[in-house]
């Protein structure tokens, strides 16, 4: 490359005969995103009372609680795979 010459034109006009890759994102039109977030929430919030029990007080039952929680990540997750 010459000193004189701009790197960003000289890769553009390398590049002419190939078409440009565009990323397309899916529409924000989930109807479930709603739903989804709600579930998100009592997820995160089971899992943080899930800890706090299971590190203060009793362990057999912030592992129940923390499983609950992960009933309701495996909704949500089922959700998002079906869309």
């Amino acid at each position: 490359m010459r000193p004189t010459e701009d790197p960003v034109t000289e890769t553009e006009g390398a590049q002419e005969g190939f078409p440009r890759r565009r990323s397309h994102r899916k529409p924000a039109s989930d109807q479930l995103l709603g739903f989804r977030n709600v579930l998100n929430i009592i997820f995160m919030i089971l899992a943080l009372i899930g800890v706090v029990v299971y590190v203060w007080f009793d362990s057999t039952v912030g592992t129940y609680i923390v499983i609950g929680g992960m009933a309701f990540k495996m909704v949500e997750c089922c959700l998002r795979m079906l869309r």
